[in-house]
């Protein structure tokens, strides 16, 4: 085919009489806009008409020869790519296509004899190499069909569906490393390859790296959020590891089925984790307001700041709250349940103590020992509020003050007082929060509707709230 020729402004306007070599380019230019258009029977009376004036035209053959085939008409298909090839014994993508024809015959050795005459003819004929391929993994010729495959990965280096068939074929054959080093190339040029994705979540288990598979599935289902593409990650996940909380959490968050009543310690972990090098860029692109709102209620009722107060900072993160807590605090403590944030939070500075701890354990094990407890977005990710409330009630020191961020719900969406959302974060109504706190011996609280932060240009709801433990000494 000519990558030159052009379609006539005018279709209608070819001359007549006797047809000479622009005629005739003029036809077939047309045939071949008909065929991309889909227009099937425009492009065949097209391609008649220029084998009418030239028959042995190898390009028509050809063509026309595909277009036999689109239309289930693999006898005539097969006829006029042969004579396209006996026109032009060395039209390498003739004989590509007379290969595909053969196989829709099921005639798979003569398919695989014209595949190889195409590679001989033109080497870097890749989608002979890749049909090919295809071909001899289907009769379970797997050495061929690697051999055809890494030759049309080594003619097309950058190409990630070559690459990721390799790899297909490299973990079937169990190289399964050759399989991770080709999937790599795939992920490369396109990091949202579900099939690709799949099996290097795979090779990565396969291989013993459970970490590395989690990691890979994880940060693909993330960025994929709440997609039927995210849907497959999630249940190919969870076939490999059942049991993983990370992936039960997000398939219950975007797709429904068992909600948690509250997120799993291995899905926090993972999640502020893997972020946590990028997470204070990411809170300012979002115009996160959590702790400043915090403190803005705390100067309301405490007064000005006198350095006497012991302090908690539940949920600590990278530190965004020690400059703001240090002039109300003679001892800072910050506890995370994140490893990394919890590093993060020691680079900073402006703690007394940092400890790696599961919120509720850590809080029952504090009796009566802080005069403020401050949780910054971390009770987001509980739904059941009960026992992290009586937990907090028993670590504060009666007088002693409980301040928190949550994001808000109404009790429409939550009947139950709280829900789960696509985020994966839990959000709260005003009555559950209320009744919760009273329960675990809090005072009346006093909720602020505030805006946390905006995703997608969108604002987040949700309360800062503060509320006192009685101070009995005081009011017998």
């Amino acid at each position: 085919m000519s990558r030159n020729a052009k379609t006539p402004e005018r279709p209608n306007a070819v001359p007549g009489g006797a047809p000479g070599a622009d005629e005739v380019s003029a036809w077939f230019a047309r045939a071949m806009t008909a065929h991309r258009q889909g227009n099937l029977p425009e492009a065949q009376a097209c391609y008649e008409r220029v084998l009418r004036e030239r028959p042995n035209h190898p390009e028509a053959l050809n063509f026309c020869g595909i277009l036999q085939q689109q239309r289930g008409q693999s006898t005539q298909a097969e006829q006029l790519l042969r004579r396209a090839i006996r026109a032009a014994p060395d039209y390498a993508s003739a004989h590509t296509n007379l290969g595909n024809v053969l196989i829709a015959q099921q005639r798979f050795e003569d398919a695989i004899a014209a595949y190889r005459q195409a590679i001989i003819l033109k080497p870097d004929e890749v989608e002979a190499c890749v049909n090919l391929g295809a071909l001899l993994k289907g009769l379970g010729r797997l050495p061929e069909a690697l051999e055809a495959y890494r030759w049309a990965s080594e003619r097309r280096p950058g190409d990630p569906e070559i690459h990721y068939r390799l790899a297909y074929l490299l973990a079937e054959s169990g190289q399964t490393e050759e399989a991770r080093a080709a999937l790599a190339i795939t992920l490369q040029t396109d990091g949202t390859h579900v099939g690709a994705l799949m099996l290097m979540g795979t090779v990565l288990h396969r291989l013993g790296e459970r970490e590395e598979a989690r990691a890979v599935l994880g940060n693909a289902v993330f960025q994929l959020g709440g997609t039927e593409n995210a849907l497959s990650l999630l249940q190919h996940w969870l076939r490999l590891m059942p049991d993983d909380p990370v992936a039960q959490h997000r398939l219950a968050a975007w797709f429904g089925g068992d909600v948690p009543a509250r997120a799993s310690d291995a899905y926090v972990t993972d999640l502020f984790d893997r972020y946590a090098d990028q997470f204070d860029q990411h809170l300012q692109k979002l115009g996160y307001r959590a702790p400043t709102l915090i403190l803005e209620r705390l100067a309301g009722t405490l007064g000005e700041p006198k350095g006497l107060l012991d302090v908690l900072d539940a949920g600590c993160g990278t530190g965004l709250c020690a400059p703001l807590l240090r002039p109300y605090a003679r001892h800072l403590t910050g506890v995370d349940l994140s490893p990394k944030m919890v590093d993060k939070a020691r680079e900073r500075g402006g703690y007394d103590e940092l400890v790696v701890a599961e919120l509720t354990a850590f809080l029952g094990e504090r009796s009566q020992a802080y005069d403020l407890l401050v949780s910054a977005d971390t009770l987001v990710y509980f739904g059941d509020l009960t026992a992290l409330c009586a937990a907090a009630a028993g670590a504060v020191r009666p007088g002693g003050w409980l301040a928190f961020t949550v994001e808000r719900t109404e009790r429409e969406t939550a009947p139950e007082g709280h829900r789960l959302n696509k985020s994966g974060r839990y959000s709260h109504t005003a009555e559950y929060l209320a009744r919760t706190l009273v329960a675990a011996g809090f005072e009346e609280p006093s909720l602020a509707e505030v805006t946390l932060r905006h995703e997608g240009e969108q604002p987040v709801f949700g309360y800062a709230v503060l509320v006192r433990r009685p101070n009995f000494a005081q009011d017998d």
